[in-house]
């Protein structure tokens, strides 16, 4: 065993080690290549009321894949896992697993598990969020719980007009809203207009630490039908994102109706505004969402959020810490949660 545990030691220092991490690169051609490597974030976190313990986990580990087989057919595969417990999900499993027909800037497809192009949050890299979490009140609804957070398994078409100032998408799936989800078509459009930079490839960061001067306003809307019929799940969405000298800007409004015929709580609704600011290797970060769940009892609530990141490599050697107050308008049970994690990849 302890032959083992050192040479675990050994294969850790060796992997962590590497001067730039940027993935490993495997070339065939010109035409066929792949990159692969490895993501991790480890988080402390404790909450009040709750435990009065610090509870360490692993809140994300992912083994990626990604290049193309020709210019116009590529792929990417994402595996994500983590430990169960308060922080991590536990298990693992594939949550992206995608192929690309890149036939023109202005028209490409997507099919496989890929992340649908509804919200900006949605469609954003967990590893380069300026906070640890993501916003609460856009992950409501059509967020499955079959698949990973954000995810569906479909068709998708999309691309940049007008040298990059108008980006669409607009998908089909087999069902990702979850209490309606019985191989129920969704449906799924999003549209982007830029003012500054285009933004590259069908995902984006939570801030570009300088790389790039993005300005944008997007739209997104879902549908589906559930297995019975009976009702209609629509969720709509404005978003807007700035990202130019070290600072960044974003917000966004959610609405969802689930047209279930009740007298309440059919049309539950939020927002959220978040800022950040890069000092060299510092970046302090905040947050405030506010959620109106449209009459349903004590679930209306506001978070603040706060945190700083201290930038060792970016984004691919980061720790950050974050601290979190949730209040419930009514009898719901406010919480205190400060979470501090590690986080590398390459």
């Amino acid at each position: 065993m302890k032959k083992f545990l050192a040479l675990m030691v050994i294969a850790a220092m060796t992997l962590f080690s590497v001067s730039a991490f940027a993935g490993v690169d495997l070339k065939i051609d010109d035409d066929t290549f792949s990159k692969f490597g490895a993501k991790a974030r480890i988080q402390y976190s404790a909450s009040n009321p709750g435990t009065d313990k610090v509870v360490v986990g692993l809140g994300e580990g992912r083994i990626y894949f990604a290049g193309q087989v020709t210019n116009t057919v590529k792929f990417g595969f994402n595996y994500d896992f983590a430990v169960s417990g308060a922080v991590g999900a536990g298990g693992g499993r594939a949550s992206d697993a995608l192929v690309q027909f890149d036939l023109a800037k202005e028209f490409k497809i997507n099919t496989g598990i890929y992340r649908m192009a509804f919200s900006r949050i949605g469609l954003q890299d967990s590893y380069q969020y300026i906070l640890i979490n993501s916003p609460e009140v856009g992950a409501t609804g059509y967020v499955s719980s079959g698949l990973a957070g954000w995810r569906v398994g479909g068709v998708t078409v999309w691309g940049d007009l007008a040298n990059g100032m108008i980006r669409y998408n607009v998908g089909v799936s087999d069902g990702s809203y979850a209490p309606a989800a019985s191989n129920e078509i969704g449906m799924s459009a999003r549209v982007v207009l830029n003012f500054m930079d285009p933004e590259k490839g069908y995902t984006c960061p939570g801030c570009y630490l300088g790389k790039a001067k993005v300005a944008n306003v997007g739209v997104g809307y879902f549908t589906q039908d559930n297995s019975a019929g009976t009702q209609t799940y629509t969720a709509t969405t404005v978003d807007g994102f700035y990202d130019a000298n070290n600072m960044t800007l974003e917000a966004a409004y959610f609405m969802y109706d689930y047209d279930t015929g009740a007298a309440t709580g059919d049309s539950p609704s939020g927002w959220y505004v978040e800022a950040a600011y890069a000092l060299d290797k510092i970046q302090p970060a905040v947050r405030y969402e506010s959620w109106d769940a449209d009459g349903t009892a004590n679930a209306d609530y506001t978070k603040i959020l706060a945190g700083v990141n201290y930038l060792i490599s970016g984004h691919d050697a980061k720790v950050g810490v974050e601290y979190a107050m949730k209040d419930f308008d009514g009898t719901g049970v406010d919480t205190d949660t400060l979470t501090v994690q590690v986080q590398v990849q390459f």
